[in-house]
């Protein structure tokens, strides 16, 4: 027997110490039925002896057979994106195929580009599920190629071999101030995300919501980022600037913690409301007020909808699905109004 290498052994380690070629190692590995049971099992004895793992990335790029999907999460600051992507990872093990996750660097807000996409379809995988704000101004066609994808809570809208899970942004922010406004506020601030789609998406539905209610000449914006420091940062200006609104409609629960900050700084009560329900929103220290965007429903949905673009790509089906969204009441957004 050959002595068991120092290094990570390797596929021709396998090779050499089985008595094989290189290439009879990989038919073992993508294909075992297609080599003959002697020399299938001198193989795999070979491959426990040197405690040979797989790689899986670079078995991709020679598999006839992909069995891998890929997966780009953006935003890992927030835990909805990863909450989302650990009911897909179920689902899709679940269905037989391996998952390879991708982390996208975001810059200035403008959400998941093409370079992450372009890296796993170049792994030859069966498809790619993006959770988290892609750059609505990109094209992901040639980044793609012929893998068909699917965008989670993106803001994009479906296109060519593409589809997209999102939530319902315009019944979200509307349950948002129908409840605020039912709460006798009518200076409701929208503290914003920044520049990316699914922000100017949930921004167009606040004003959408408070012209309803007739509140037009109360609508204000402040422009902040999907981040906690952005929300703290935003509301603290907002406020040293000798401003108190009565209520402020965060666009997400990170952004509403930060709001909650400047607020209990400053000593000042208002009624805050968030969106996606993450779970640090329903501790007792925090009790959040947030829009539910159901992470089960939206993950199990997503994963679906790939698993049956993969096997149709030419079909005509629905190429997006809205997970409808409801609204968890808890203790940030029954702050009894201010008169003003």
């Amino acid at each position: 027997m050959l002595p068991m290498p120092n290094r990570r052994p390797t596929i021709r380690d396998v090779a050499k110490h089985a008595g094989v070629s290189k290439s009879l190692v990989s038919l073992v590995l993508s294909d075992p039925s297609k080599v003959s049971s002697l020399r299938r099992s001198r193989v795999e004895d070979s491959i426990r002896e040197l405690g040979y793992q797989p790689n899986l990335a670079a078995r991709s790029l020679v598999a006839e057979n992909r069995h891998a999907i890929g997966v780009v999460l953006g935003e890992l600051h927030n835990p909805w994106v990863l909450e989302v992507a650990e009911v897909v990872r179920e689902q899709l093990q679940a269905a037989g195929f391996d998952v390879l996750f991708s982390a996208a660097a975001i810059h200035d807000g403008q959400g998941i580009g093409t370079a992450e996409l372009q890296a796993l379809r170049d792994l030859r995988v069966s498809g790619i599920l993006v959770v988290g704000s892609a750059d609505d101004a990109a094209s992901f066609e040639s980044a793609l190629g012929e893998t068909p994808a699917v965008f989670v809570g993106s803001g994009r809208e479906p296109q060519a071999n593409t589809a997209v899970a999102s939530i319902d942004d315009e019944q979200g922010f509307g349950l948002v101030i129908d409840h605020l406004v039912s709460g006798g506020n009518g200076q409701i601030t929208h503290v914003s995300g920044g520049s990316g789609p699914v922000a100017a998406l949930r921004e167009a539905a606040y004003h959408r919501a408070m012209q309803r209610h007739g509140l037009r000449e109360q609508v204000q914006v402040v422009e902040a980022g999907p981040s906690l420091q952005a929300g703290y940062e935003a509301v603290a200006q907002l406020l040293a600037s000798g401003k108190r609104p009565q209520a402020l409609a965060c666009f997400n629960d990170l952004c509403a913690f930060g709001a909650m900050q400047a607020l209990d700084e400053a000593g000042i009560s208002a009624a805050v409301t968030g969106y996606d329900n993450i779970s640090l929103s329903s501790l007792g220290r925090i009790s959040l007020t947030s829009v539910d965007s159901d992470s089960q429903d939206l993950g199990r949905g997503s994963a679906r909808l790939l698993l049956h673009l993969m096997r149709n790509p030419e079909g005509k089906f629905a190429r997006q699905i809205k997970i409808l969204p409801r609204l968890i009441v808890r203790a940030s957004s029954e702050v009894p109004p201010r008169s003003l």
